[in-house]
């Protein structure tokens, strides 16, 4: 890990100095809640060189990009840093990690261990019992994907004709330092069935930029997928992807300060018989006929502040 750390410092400062003069930095504050009583406010540092820059139109804004970042909640803190390098108009190539920590409060579980309950003779009763204290470990986060992102305006100019498209799919591993290989944790109050191991993310956004105070909608569609293996786990469900899909609406309040808000619904499993009422995860058994139905998730708001 200090190796890492190192090279990173390393490759910042020499990335920094060779690109001194036209290094371009920003500053922005975002506050997201949603009615799901989550709630961060996440201050981001950009810093963008222009680096692999050619005279072809399709290159000539070709830059590094690092984003740093240091966000907090109710119930955890994070830092994270991101490099997203830019060889072509329409590719990115995204690069980064994170680590944070959390705490417990009584409407919410920041950072858990959820292990399986027993009755007093040993056998599984069903249900699930939380352990771990305030900063019981730290959750770090390495990830690494590419972007293809497209936007009609590029090939027919014009300030109503921007139709965008973008899309991103990489890995993260994302790790629990207090938790073993066989264990199942909470973080930031989520449903506690994250293990350490591989996972695959990816979006598709879809939507129609205006020169208008509302100058963005679109859809948003999201994927999950757990990459780590286990025994058993085809019987609950971390086979199969998960869902997210989205109504995206911008409104720029001035040029420093826009609103977004977010209407979501989610994919949930479908269990067999009662096996669903268990409260450990890895006692249900998924419904692998219909494994899949849609639910409402959660209705957000996103305050973006330039600084």
């Amino acid at each position: 890990m200090k190796r890492i750390v190192l090279f990173v410092l390393i490759f910042i400062t020499v990335v920094c100095v060779a690109a001194e003069d036209g290094v371009k930095t920003s500053q922005l504050i975002t506050v997201n809640a949603t009615t799901r009583l989550e709630l961060q406010v996440k201050f981001t540092q950009t810093f963008i060189f222009p680096v692999f820059a050619g005279t072809h139109a399709l290159t000539g804004n070709n830059n590094l990009r690092l984003d740093l970042s240091a966000d907090i909640t109710p119930v955890s803190v994070n830092g994270t840093a991101e490099f997203v390098l830019t060889p072509v108009a329409f590719l990115q190539l995204v690069a980064g990690g994170a680590i944070g920590s959390g705490w417990n409060i009584p409407l919410a579980d920041g950072l858990r261990i959820n292990e399986p309950g027993r009755n007093p003779d040993g056998t599984l009763d069903g249900s699930n019992e939380l352990t771990g204290d305030a900063f019981d470990g730290f959750v770090w986060t390495v990830k690494g994907g590419g972007v293809f992102q497209f936007d009609l305006a590029a090939v027919k100019p014009g300030d109503w004709n921007h139709v965008v498209f973008r899309t991103y799919h990489g890995l993260r591993y994302r790790a629990l330092t207090t938790a073993g290989a066989d264990d199942s944790w909470v973080y930031e109050n989520d449903t506690g069935e994250e293990r350490n191991g591989w996972w695959y993310y990816g979006n598709y956004f879809l939507g129609y930029q205006m020169p208008l105070p509302v100058s963005l909608v679109g859809i948003l569609v999201e994927e999950e997928l757990f990459l780590y293996t286990t025994d058993g786990q085809r019987y609950w469900g971390d086979d199969i992807s998960r869902w997210i899909f989205g109504l995206l609406v911008t409104y720029d309040v001035s040029p420093a300060i826009s609103v977004s808000a977010l209407l979501q619904a989610r994919t949930k499993k479908n269990y067999e018989g009662d096996t669903g009422d268990y409260d450990f995860y890895q006692l249900r058994n998924i419904d692998r006929d219909d494994p899949r139905s849609l639910e409402f998730y959660r209705f957000g708001l996103s305050l973006d502040i330039a600084l």
